[in-house]
């Protein structure tokens, strides 16, 4: 499970505001929990089980990150860069920073299904399921989300603008 998810759980909880210092970190609790109860986990449920714990992990750390904000390190996405020029690069991490700082305005509940729903390609259904919430609450957080992210994005492209 850990070999075939790990990418996935990690860019999750990288996208749900775990920092990328702890992204590992993180990723491995999820895989722990996981662990201690496999025998809960039913067959074929495993990528959910792992969506639902990522989230409540992120938000752990994000708790945790609140309240230690002096422990946190400049953001670095980039764990295989491969053959790629130090230019690509900076545009990527530039791009991986507005990412972040677009979905860090979005409240814990509609940032989870944003990333879920527009980075992960979850159904409403799926997210529903996975977080406990009614379909119809979902699609609203994810409207509300949709449109804070806009939001942000636009203030961001205004400020260097002006």
């Amino acid at each position: 499970m850990m070999r075939e998810s790990f990418d996935l759980v990690w860019r999750v909880l990288r996208r749900l505001g775990v920092p990328a210092v702890a992204a590992e970190d993180a990723a491995q609790e999820v895989f722990l929990v996981a662990a201690r109860r496999i025998d809960e986990i039913a067959p074929g449920s495993e990528q959910s089980y792992l969506y639902g714990t990522a989230l409540r992990v992120a938000q752990a750390f994000r708790r945790r990150d609140a309240r230690d904000a002096a422990r946190r390190a400049e953001y670095d996405d980039e764990r295989s860069p491969g053959a790629r020029t130090p230019e690509e690069l900076l545009d990527t991490r530039e791009r991986l920073e507005i990412l972040d700082a677009a979905l860090a305005r979005l409240e814990d509940d509609e940032r989870s299904v944003f990333v879920l729903f527009e980075l992960e390609g979850l159904t409403l259904t799926e997210i529903a399921e996975l977080t406990g919430s009614p379909r119809g609450t979902v699609a609203s957080r994810l409207r509300r989300a949709r449109s804070r992210f806009v939001r942000a994005l636009r203030a961001r492209k205004r400020g260097k603008d002006g």
